[in-house]
């Protein structure tokens, strides 16, 4: 039997009730504190699976991309990057929600179709208080390798961009927009 997942709520990859999961190849977790910011008032913030684009410091575009009409479990939302400066494309892809939870201060999603070489890849995005204070951002992946990529260098993008996450939210809340 597969060794529990990094993440404590049921994976994509697994049916509520069924005593086994899918063993990933790849699985991790990015952190990045925020000390200056209660879990309540950072995820207020970054609960809203529509805007990820005003907090990531490399998503540019991020949209509600099917006929759902809301941010609730089942929509798809459309994300693009940053154009790079050599004029290639930008990342993009298609992400679906599959759970969103307030009290817990999480949601979990799957990447769908993308020009990032990735196949399945399910994350999930908590934010947790920290015990000496503030809070921590926590963003958890399990996925099938991508061709040509480290694992390392997954993680490192996607610290980067906790990290630029971590930074955005506290200076909104420095410059007075706490809730």
């Amino acid at each position: 039997q597969a060794a529990p997942s990094s993440m404590d709520v049921p994976t994509a990859g697994q049916a509520a009730a069924a005593p086994q999961r899918k063993a990933w190849e790849w699985e991790g977790r990015v952190v990045s504190p925020v000390p200056a910011a209660t879990a309540d008032e950072a995820w207020a913030l970054l609960s809203d699976f529509l805007a990820f684009h005003k907090w990531h410091p490399r998503v540019a575009v991020c949209r509600l991309a099917s006929s759902s009409g809301a941010a609730a479990p089942g929509c798809v939302r459309y994300c693009e990057g940053t154009p790079p400066a050599d004029g290639t494309p930008a990342d993009w892809a298609h992400e679906t929600l599959l759970e969103h939870d307030q009290a817990r201060r999480f949601f979990r999603y799957e990447m769908n179709d993308n020009n990032m070489g990735f196949g399945a890849f399910f994350a999930a995005f908590r934010v947790v208080p920290a015990a000496a204070g503030g809070c921590v951002l926590r963003w958890e992946f399990e996925c099938e390798p991508v061709r040509g990529t480290p694992k390392e260098a997954l993680e490192a993008r996607l610290q980067a961009g906790l990290d630029g996450m971590a930074a955005r939210v506290h200076e909104h809340l420095m410059a007075g927009g706490r809730r």
